[in-house]
């Protein structure tokens, strides 16, 4: 029995509203990519985001670190609705970040949970598919590997240490003075994030975020830091070590590991004898990357 004519009709009106709203969220989505003028780069530090913005509840102690890690590498907007969520199409695989899972294990932890794909996929469908503009963020691999490569260039524990800017859980910092010391290599404006913690009679510092135009060139930033005010904040050591949050390069040039993720990076003769500081040998701890001397500077805490 042939179907009746209204019946096809309607299928028909089905099939097509369906495939315009497709065809009007492909579209949403590609406007948001447009819109992307610059990306935040967020540098986390999880002693102060745990016992700031976590209160230490829900943090897995292994999964800290005692240097900065990657939070994540943002498009973001000058208008008021940032990008997210860009392309659903662009499906998160695991396997393909393979060759970067060592370093991704080390450098972009999540503090939260202990499957770390769980942190990395939200990153990518949220973040990472309205990076396509750019050729060195455009696909899964290609938006890991280049955050990698910003984290190398922009490693905010040797900038901080360069200035001699190191934990401490009893003496607080200026915002400025930490703000002026990234400086000295950021050349541009940062923002802070901070938490307040009850322990403490100031925020506690637990993020900094570097803007970046779309080719991944520090600009300044809007000024939007939360939580930190524009007095004092504390930069809390991790646990009870309160030296500084690096190997010796004795250590880490053993290690072939670090040999071969860091093959690129030079290591300056000056690393061997500066600014000696007693350490812990954790596997959380990572290499020295770049690290620059200033004559005018002194490794001292303020």
């Amino acid at each position: 029995m042939r179907p009746s004519r209204p019946n096809v009709d309607a299928m028909h009106c089905l099939v097509v509203f369906f495939t315009l709203i497709a065809l009007s969220t492909v579209s949403v989505n590609a406007a948001q990519v447009e819109n992307v003028t610059y990306f935040m780069f967020s540098q986390q530090w999880s002693p102060g985001y745990c016992s700031g913005a976590l209160q230490n509840k829900r943090c897995i102690t292994e999964n800290e670190r005692n240097f900065w890690t990657i939070h994540g590498l943002w498009p973001s907007s000058n208008k008021s609705i940032q990008p997210e969520f860009c392309n659903t199409t662009m499906r998160y695989n695991a396997t393909v970040l393979k060759p970067l899972e060592e370093r991704m294990n080390l450098y972009w932890p999540s503090v939260t949970v202990s499957n770390f794909n769980i942190f990395w996929k939200h990153e990518w469908q949220k973040h990472g598919t309205c990076a396509t503009m750019v050729p060195q963020l455009n696909g899964l691999l290609n938006f890991f590997n280049g955050t990698l490569n910003l984290y190398l260039h922009h490693n905010i524990t040797e900038y901080l240490l360069n200035s001699g800017v190191v934990p401490s859980s009893t003496k607080p910092y200026k915002l400025q003075d930490i703000r002026e010391a990234l400086l000295d290599d950021v050349k541009e404006s940062v923002n802070f994030v901070c938490y307040n913690n009850k322990n403490y009679t100031a925020p506690v510092l637990a993020e900094i975020r570097l803007c970046m135009d779309r080719e991944l060139q520090p600009i300044n930033c809007a000024y939007r830091s939360s939580g930190c005010g524009k007095g004092d904040v504390y930069y809390i050591p991790h646990d009870k070590d309160v030296a500084s949050p690096l190997l010796p390069p004795s250590t880490w040039l053993l290690n072939i590991s670090w040999i071969l993720a860091l093959s690129a990076i030079p290591v300056p003769q000056h690393l061997l004898d500066t600014c000696p500081q007693r350490h812990s040998r954790s596997s959380t701890q990572a290499p020295p990357l770049i690290r620059r001397t200033h004559s005018n500077r002194s490794c001292r805490q303020s």
